[in-house]
Formats: structure tokens, C-alpha cells, sequence
């Protein structure tokens, strides 16, 4: 039972009993006023536990209402949707200088196990996968590559990828020896685009 009723619900059955009960006189005139005044009191005490549980009711569906969990709209769960795939997939974009190698490394055993050969379109990259599929962009020169990783390095600080001859004269960077460069992951239809594309004459 709830607090708030039990002290009405004891004046109420004082006074049921005082007025029933079967061996009492008519009731003096002092007692019709003790009669009155607890009437008064039990009229007060019900009027006072309805209010109270109407506050009761009100504060605890605000109370919902304010623990209610936020829904996310649907744009926003698409973005972060996307945000997490592209997490997922290793996709990360790298900026920094490039280099080219060639000469003395011809035919000498890469990290992949295969033969380096500057007419191909290769790279030695610190950390992707070996046999993986760059694409690397030239921010001098405007112009994309994408290249197989088949070995490891640069070892330079600061640089971030080192191209074979061929990919370093596809982005137009042989006379400078370094380009500043951006580096990610390529997807299949750049390979195929990339590939396509007319080589220009690298200097």
C-alpha cells in the first residue's frame, strides 16, 4: 500500500468503527465535532494521495521519456556505415615524397621472390601487401600510376615510396628524382583505367 494513503486509511477506519460500532450511545456533541473533524481530515487525506499519484505518474513517464535512447537518423547511419567499410577495407591515404630506382637493381631478387625489372610498373612500399595494387597520384604533375608493391623500402626518412623507372616516367618525375606525391589502395576499375590511359613521355 502506498505511504501516502496509509494515515487516511487509519482515520477512515477510526472512524468507521466509532460510528458503528454496536454498544455505543447516540454520540455527545463533542464527539460530533471529533466526528466532523475527522471527516475532514479523511476528505483531505484522499484529495492529497490523488495528487500525489497523478505527480508520481507524471515524473516517472518524464522520467522515460528523458532515458529515452536518441534514435539516429538515416543519413547519418549510412555515413557512418561507409566510414566503417572504408575502415575496414585498410583503404588510407598517404602523403609524402617519392623516389624512383633503377640501375644497379636490375635483375636483383626483390621481397616478393621475383626479379626487379625497371620496365614494369613496380614499387617497394614500407608496409602494403606485397603484390598489392597502388595508385599514385603526383601533386607536381597532375598525372596517376598505379603499380604493384613486389618489394620493401624506401629506408630515406621522409619517403614513402620508391617507383621502378617506368612508373616514375609515367608521373614525369625522372628529372627531379622525388615527387610529392599522395599513395592509397587502387580499386579495380582505376587499374583498369589507369592502365588504358596513354603514357606520356615521363621527364
Amino acid at each position: 500500500m502506498e505511504s501516502g494513503l496509509k494515515p487516511v486509511c487509519d482515520l477512515g477506519l477510526l472512524f468507521l468503527l466509532l460510528k458503528l460500532h454496536p454498544d455505543r450511545n447516540v454520540p455527545s456533541q463533542r464527539e460530533k465535532k471529533g466526528f466532523g473533524i475527522l471527516s475532514c481530515l479523511l476528505m483531505a487525506g484522499l484529495t492529497w494521495s490523488s495528487h500525489a499519484s497523478a505527480d508520481d505518474g507524471a515524473g516517472s513517464q518524464s522520467s522515460v521519456t528523458h532515458d529515452a535512447p536518441r534514435t539516429t537518423s538515416w543519413a547519418a547511419s549510412v555515413r557512418n556505415a561507409l566510414a566503417r567499410r572504408v575502415a575496414d577495407s585498410g583503404t588510407r591515404v598517404q602523403a609524402g615524397l617519392a623516389s624512383w630506382y633503377g640501375g644497379r637493381f636490375v635483375h636483383r631478387r626483390t621481397s616478393s621472390g621475383h626479379s626487379f625489372s625497371p620496365v614494369e610498373m613496380t614499387a617497394a612500399h614500407p608496409s602494403a601487401p606485397l603484390g598489392s595494387k597502388l595508385l599514385v597520384h603526383s601533386e607536381e604533375t597532375g598525372r596517376s600510376v598505379v603499380v604493384t608493391v613486389n618489394d620493401r623500402g624506401p629506408y630515406k626518412a621522409g619517403r614513402i615510396i620508391d617507383l621502378s623507372h617506368a612508373a616514375a616516367s609515367r608521373l614525369g618525375m625522372l628529372n627531379q628524382g622525388v615527387a610529392h606525391v599522395t599513395v592509397r589502395t587502387a580499386l579495380p576499375d582505376e587499374v583498369l583505367e589507369v592502365a588504358q590511359a596513354p603514357a606520356d613521355s615521363g621527364k
